[in-house]
C-alpha cells in the first residue's frame, strides 16, 4: 500500500550534522520541513571535534552553550586551545580572534543527538528508518518515494517545493538528479579505533608519534568513568588492506606496538572502523529543486578531523536562503550563491586534504625528515600558523563580492559588543532570529527610520565597545544571517544606499 503525503515545503534527505542543520534553519524561519533517514540507531562515535567558526555559527543561534555544556558533561574539560594539520602540531586558535579560541571535544553521536533534540522542539518531523527510493522533480515540486519500516515496509510518497540531500557519499538524491561525483577511490586506509582501558596511565594516552612505522594519535575521548580512548592510525604496512575488512583487536594491538615502540595495554575494542583516502567532489551543488550538502557533495580522507564542519558550514549557508525563497524575500536565483560560495570553500579543502595526506603519510626517512623539519621550524611562525588555523576552519579566503567592495565583505562577521540604547548587545545575541543585521555602528540612530517591509531585517544603532582595526571608519555594516559581511561602508550613513544593498539579497518582490 502506498501513502501520500503533501504536508512539507521542504524535505531534507539524512538525518546527520548537516541534514538536521538545514533542517533547524528552515525551522526557523517557519518553513514546514520533514527529514527523512534510514538509520534507526544513533550513529557511531566517527567525528569528534567542533571547531570555532562552527561555535560561532552555533552561538548565532542560541546552542553553543548547550553545545559546550553537554561536552563538559563527557570530559571536565573539552576546551582544546590547539589543533592539528597534517599530523603536526600545535596549530594555535588565538589566531582567528574569536570568542571561541578552542575546539570542542565532541562525539559525532553526541552532536547528532543535541541537533536532533533541537529540531524537535522547533516542530519538525523526522521520520528514522526510512529508506528513499526516488527523486523526481517538475516546474512545481519534487516527489519523495520511501520504504519505512524495511524492505517490506510501507511504500511512502512524499511531495515538496525542494529536497535537501544530506545522505552522505553514497547520496541516493545525489544519484536520482543525475549529478555526476568525480575523484578517485582509497589509495590507502588508516584504522580509527575506540578503545576501553582501566587506567589511563597519566598522560600516556595523549600521544601523536610519527616514524617509519606509521602514525598515531590518541587523547581521551569519553566520560572518566568510561575510560574510553581515541585512537587514529595509519600503518605502514596494514594501510593497504582493503577498507571492507574489520578491524580486530590483534591488528590495533600490532599497530601501537610497531609505532610506538613498546607494548600498549588495553581491554579491547569499544569499536572500530576503517576510513580511506577516496576523493570525490559532486559536479554541481544544485539541480533545480534539489540540492546536495555535506557528503553528499565530497567526500575525502578526515585530514585533521575538521569534514563534519565543513558540512554544518554548508548547512547554514544554505538554510537562511532557502527559507528566504520559499517564503518569498528573496528569488530563486539567491539559491545559485550558495554553490557559488560553497564550491571555492570545499575545493580548497579538498586541496588542503591532499596535501596533508602527501606530507602526513610519507614514512620514508625523507618524509620523517621533513616533518621533524616542517614541525619545528616553520609550524612556530606566526603566519604559517595563522594560515593553517584560518585554512582549517574554511576561512583562508573571502566569499565572492561586487568589484569595489570594502574589504571586509565576505568575510566573517566580528562578534562586536555594541552600546546600543538597551545596553550592551552582541551581535551574535541580535543573529538569533535569523534576521540580517544593519548597523549603525556611531550609534546615531540613522536606520531607525527605514521601513523593513515584513523582511528578514533588522536595524541596530550602536557604538562598537572596543573598535577591532579592521573596522575603524566604518559607519554601517550589514551582516547576513550566517554571519558574514555583506556590505560595510564607510560613507555617512544613506538609508537608500543600505535598501539597495539589502535588495541584493531579499526583498526583490517589494
Amino acid at each position: 500500500m502506498t501513502h501520500t503525503a503533501t504536508d512539507s515545503d521542504v524535505i531534507v534527505v539524512g538525518g546527520g550534522p548537516s541534514g538536521l542543520t538545514v533542517a533547524s534553519e528552515l525551522a526557523l524561519a517557519g518553513i514546514r520541513v520533514t527529514v527523512l533517514e534510514r538509520r534507526v540507531r544513533p550513529v557511531e562515535s566517527r567525528a569528534g571535534t567542533i571547531l570555532p567558526r562552527v561555535l560561532e555559527l552555533l552561538d548565532a543561534r542560541g546552542l553553543a552553550d548547550r553545545f559546550i555544556e553537554r561536552a563538559r558533561s563527557i570530559r571536565e574539560n573539552p576546551l582544546i586551545p590547539v589543533h592539528i594539520w597534517a599530523g603536526m602540531q600545535p596549530v594555535h586558535w588565538h589566531h582567528l580572534n574569536s570568542r571561541f579560541g578552542f575546539r570542542l571535544i565532541m562525539p559525532q553521536n553526541v552532536t547528532e543527538e543535541l541537533l536532533l533534540d533541537h529540531v524537535r522542539e522547533q516542530g519538525v518531523t523526522v521520520r528514522h528508518g526510512v529508506h528513499v527510493d526516488t527523486v523526481a522533480q517538475d516546474a512545481d515540486g519534487v516527489r519523495v518515494t520511501a520504504t519505512a519500516g524495511g524492505a517490506d515496509g510501507e511504500q511512502v510518497e512524499l511531495t515538496a517545493r525542494y529536497v535537501v540531500g544530506a545522505d552522505g557519499g553514497r547520496s541516493t538524491v545525489r544519484q536520482q538528479a543525475g549529478i555526476g561525483f568525480e575523484g578517485h577511490d582509497g589509495t590507502f586506509t588508516g584504522i580509527v579505533a575506540d578503545l576501553r582501558t582501566e587506567s589511563l596511565g597519566g598522560s600516556a594516552w595523549r600521544v601523536m608519534t610519527d616514524n617509519e612505522h606509521g602514525w598515531v594519535t590518541s587523547f581521551p575521548f569519553g566520560p572518566d568513568g568510561e575510560r574510553l580512548i581515541r585512537c587514529n592510525i595509519v600503518h605502514a604496512e596494514r594501510r593497504h588492506a582493503p577498507q571492507s575488512e574489520p578491524v580486530t583487536e590483534e591488528e590495533v594491538r600490532r599497530c601501537l606496538r610497531d609505532i610506538l615502540e613498546r607494548e600498549v595495554a588495553f581491554d579491547g575494542l569499544q569499536w572500530a572502523s576503517r576510513f580511506s583516502d577516496a576523493l570525490r567532489l559532486a559536479t554541481a551543488f544544485r539541480r533545480g529543486r534539489i540540492l546536495l550538502v555535506g557528503e553528499s557533495a565530497r567526500i575525502h580522507y578526515p585530514a585533521s578531523g575538521v569534514g563534519m564542519n565543513f558540512c554544518i558550514q554548508d548547512a547554514f549557508n544554505l538554510g537562511w536562503k532557502l527559507a528566504a525563497v520559499i517564503n518569498g524575500h528573496a528569488d530563486e536565483s539567491l539559491l545559485d550563491t550558495y554553490e557559488e560560495e560553497r564550491r571555492p570553500v570545499t575545493e580548497e579543502l579538498l586541496r588542503s586534504v591532499q596535501a596533508q595526506c602527501a606530507v602526513q603519510f610519507d614514512f620514508t626517512p625523507e618524509g620523517v625528515a621533513f616533518k621533524r623539519m616542517f614541525q619545528e621550524h616553520l609550524l612556530p611562525l606566526p603566519d604559517v600558523n595563522s594560515r593553517l588555523a584560518h585554512e582549517l576552519n574554511g576561512l583562508t579566503f573571502p566569499y565572492p563580492s561586487p568589484p569595489g567592495s570594502h574589504p571586509l565583505t565576505g568575510h566573517r562577521a566580528p562578534d562586536l559588543e555594541l552600546l546600543t540604547r538597551d545596553g550592551i548587545r552582541r551581535v551574535h545575541e541580535l543573529l538569533r532570529d535569523q534576521c540580517f543585521l544593519l548597523i549603525d555602528c556611531r550609534g546615531d540612530g540613522a536606520y531607525d527610520a527605514l521601513d523593513t517591509g515584513g523582511l528578514p531585517l533588522r536595524t541596530v544603532s550602536g557604538a562598537a565597545v572596543m573598535t577591532r582595526p579592521e573596522l575603524r571608519g566604518v559607519r554601517s555594516l550589514l551582516i547576513r544571517p550566517d554571519a558574514y559581511v555583506t556590505w560595510a561602508d564607510e560613507e555617512p550613513p544613506l538609508p537608500a544606499r543600505a535598501d539597495d544593498e539589502i535588495k541584493r539579497w531579499i526583498g526583490v518582490t517589494r
